[in-house]
């Protein structure tokens, strides 16, 4: 779009008098628009080849590594949970063992005190055995629970954990290596336009090449070369001795000069001034804007 943004308008008169500055400026905007058509190229095989997959690696691992993360959660919650009841029935033990202990403590002293009846012994000799029991029965759920939370322990530090970190690592494994990849396939893109971006930037090196400064001033000069001689000497006119014969002569010698155009104050008409061509940029008129058009000195406009 800049490129036909920027397209010099052609003409006829143009065409028959390029400045080689103008032509080169043209091959380098055709060279540019071949650029600009290389990386619309580059940038469709970016997208095709490396930004999709990029997607999709990046999909794919996204739900891998949240899989992975839950598992390791999941397994984490079990232990803590297997832990919990660990402790719960280590409590339940201490507490059943010391019961046991004031019952048995109770038995003896009822046992040893003749004051009591056999029914009291009794009494407390039951109630020691049933403690007992209970001791006995939290002690052996707190082995079987003891020996649980050890056996997947071990397992989780050993087994389950170390293979939820190997997930996250071969995960990360692939995700380095598909930026490697990427990383090279999105050279080769770039690489496989590189001939054709080599010859576009040759192809204006060449365009810059060609410009020929002499000759665009050549082109100048033959434009608007005027032919006509520089004017002669303005003669002095002394008013305090009018003399006929030296009006005629001025008037003759305006005549053979070309100042016949100039009137008493020495200004041009106006049939002249529609012919001062490039002397126009002297004025205080605007500028003409012209592609371009160069200046050169007057001397060689006026050959």
């Amino acid at each position: 779009r800049l490129v036909k943004n920027y397209q010099p308008k052609k003409s006829k008169e143009d065409e028959e008098n390029e400045f080689s500055s103008l032509i080169a400026f043209k091959n380098v905007l055709k060279e540019v628009a071949d650029l600009a058509g290389q990386r619309e190229v580059v940038a469709e095989n970016l997208q095709n080849q490396v930004l999709q997959g990029i997607m999709l690696l990046a999909k794919i691992l996204r739900e891998e590594r949240k899989k992975a993360l839950n598992q390791g959660a999941g397994l984490t919650q079990s232990l803590h949970t297997q832990i919990g009841t660990l402790d719960r029935a280590k409590r339940s033990y201490e507490k059943a063992f010391r019961e046991a202990e004031k019952a048995i403590e109770s038995y003896h002293k009822a046992d040893a005190d003749f004051h009591l009846s056999r029914a009291d012994v009794e009494k407390q000799r039951v109630n020691m055995n049933i403690r007992n029991s209970q001791s006995e029965d939290a002690k052996s759920e707190y082995a079987n629970q003891l020996q649980i939370t050890n056996k997947q322990q071990q397992q989780h530090y050993q087994i389950a954990l170390p293979e939820v970190f190997n997930k996250l690592q071969e995960l990360d494994e692939k995700r380095t290596r598909g930026m490697k990849e990427f990383i090279k396939r999105a050279a080769d893109v770039e690489d496989e336009v590189s001939p054709i971006i080599a010859r576009c930037l040759e192809g204006m090196v060449k365009a810059a090449d060609s410009i020929n400064e002499k000759d665009d001033s050549m082109i100048v000069i033959e434009k608007y070369q005027s032919g006509f001689q520089p004017p002669g000497d303005i003669p002095f006119e002394d008013l305090s001795k009018p003399d006929p014969d030296a009006a005629n002569n001025s008037q003759t010698h305006n005549s053979s000069t070309g100042l016949n155009h100039m009137t008493g104050k020495g200004t041009t008409k106006d049939k002249l001034k529609k012919r001062v061509g490039i002397f126009g940029i002297f004025t205080g008129n605007k500028v003409s804007k012209r592609k371009g058009k160069n200046v050169v000195t007057t001397a060689r406009l006026m050959r």
